[in-house]
């Protein structure tokens, strides 16, 4: 009898080991029938709404973080006509992102900003960049008119979904270059230096921009704690390419860095 009663409790405890490992499984990877209900409900949905339109299924994939099923519909004919559809692991449709990345050129928006990102990341990489950057990177700047946004951003109402955009030329009317450069020399004079020189490697290389937040500060103690800096900078808050000449510059950059300094000083006000 106590032999059975051990049998039977071991029976319980694999039972129940296996039932946890496949919902464990489950829960991290999804499983053949879900993923099977989501891309059949993907597929009608997709033949449903969009009839005619070259939208194809491309891939059903299975996230753990959220535990949903995503799958991508694309159209091979345009660079931005695709979007998502989130399902559940029912099958269930829960989302679909078509207005948003397609009808409101959220797509068109995102490949300008990383096309642009790229031909900065070309310039600020390449040998004949002489500054050692600390952080630098193109900010394409893009309204969305539900939100407050500058002036010169480019509008993403008025972006067309497979137009060949010039982004380097664009760059000169709604990017932000960022650019954190390390120097043993913290001037203006050096500042002066660094944005003539950049301007003119970017002009060179036919990428444009609006402005420049620069960063000119000291280098790290130890290139393991890039936290940790002698104290001092100059910072120059939206530096209007326009204004980067030699003729006067250092005057310029120094009611600059008086106005950065204004603006950091009412933010810590206000907080």
């Amino acid at each position: 009898m106590k032999k059975r009663i051990l049998k039977i409790i071991a029976l319980c405890l694999g039972v129940a080991l296996t039932i946890g490992t496949c919902a464990f499984a489950n829960a991290l990877v999804g499983n053949p029938i879900s993923k099977m209900l989501a891309e059949g409900t993907a597929k009608k949905h997709v033949a449903a709404s969009y009839p005619n339109t070259g939208y194809t299924v491309e891939s059903v994939t299975y996230s753990f973080k959220t535990g949903e099923y995503y799958a991508l519909v694309n159209n091979p004919s345009n660079v931005d006509e695709h979007f998502s559809l989130t399902l559940s692991m029912l099958g269930k449709l829960l989302d679909d992102d078509y207005t948003f990345r397609v009808e409101e050129h959220q797509n068109v928006a995102n490949r300008i900003y990383f096309e642009y990102r790229a031909l900065v990341d070309a310039v600020l990489t390449s040998y004949a960049y002489p500054y050692s950057v600390s952080l630098g990177y193109g900010d394409f700047l893009i309204a969305d008119e539900h939100e407050f946004s500058p002036e010169n951003a480019l509008k993403r109402s008025e972006l067309k979904n497979g137009e060949a955009y010039n982004v380097g030329e664009l760059g000169g009317k709604s990017a932000m270059l960022v650019l954190y450069i390390d120097s043993d020399a913290v001037t203006t004079q050096r500042a002066a230096e660094v944005l003539l020189k950049t301007k003119e490697l970017m002009n060179r290389s036919g990428v444009y921009f609006y402005a420049v937040h620069l960063v000119l500060q000291y280098p790290p103690y130890d290139e393991q704690k890039p936290y940790a800096r002698p104290e001092g900078s100059v910072d120059l808050l939206n530096f209007l390419a326009s204004d980067i000449y030699e003729d006067g510059i250092t005057a310029r950059i120094e009611d600059c860095a008086k106005s950065t300094q204004d603006y950091y000083s009412r933010l810590d006000k206000n907080r």
